[in-house]
């Protein structure tokens, strides 16, 4: 078999044969390329789905830190000392947020309003709220055209 393609390369002209190199090259090319190019994105797709398998991780250790925690004094029972409706007002002003109405309803009872907020911040004051031991009892977010929202709740201290 060699020898058959030694002599049909010898019977080639000069011009020939650099017509047959340049499309064996060719040729070479086109299937380095198929094959290379699925296998580099395979690896694209297997870099991108460890990153993100990474992350995730990260944040169920979070979480599994967090309630692997002992709950310590919860900041609803200690808030006797002053009334709710000022923790909480002083609370929302701590991070920016201005409450529209803040009326007490009973011992360790609020309703509270707040009329333009970035979503982020309110969820994640609330969140801390619920962290302090704080109930919401019930919550309506409104959206607002510019981006913003609107929120009225009711919140108790927990365990009342």
């Amino acid at each position: 078999m060699t020898e058959r393609l030694k002599n049909w390369w010898i019977g080639l002209s000069a011009r020939e044969r650099w017509l047959v190199g340049v499309a064996g090259a060719l040729a070479l090319g086109v299937l380095i390329w198929g094959l290379a190019r699925p296998a580099v994105a395979a690896f694209i797709d297997l870099e991108s789905a460890h990153r993100a398998a990474i992350e995730r991780e990260g944040r169920v250790k979070a979480k599994v830190q967090l309630l692997g925690r002992s709950p310590t004094k919860s900041v609803a029972k200690t808030v006797d000392a002053m009334a709710i409706d000022q923790f909480l007002a002083q609370s929302a002003g701590e991070i920016g947020l201005t409450l529209d109405r803040n009326e007490a309803r009973g011992s360790g009872q609020a309703t509270i309003a707040i009329a333009t907020a970035k979503a982020p911040v309110l969820v994640d004051w609330l969140a801390s709220l619920e962290g302090q031991g704080f109930v919401v009892d019930q919550l309506i977010i409104t959206p607002a055209a510019d981006g913003t929202v609107g929120l009225t709740a009711e919140l108790r201290k927990g365990g009342q």
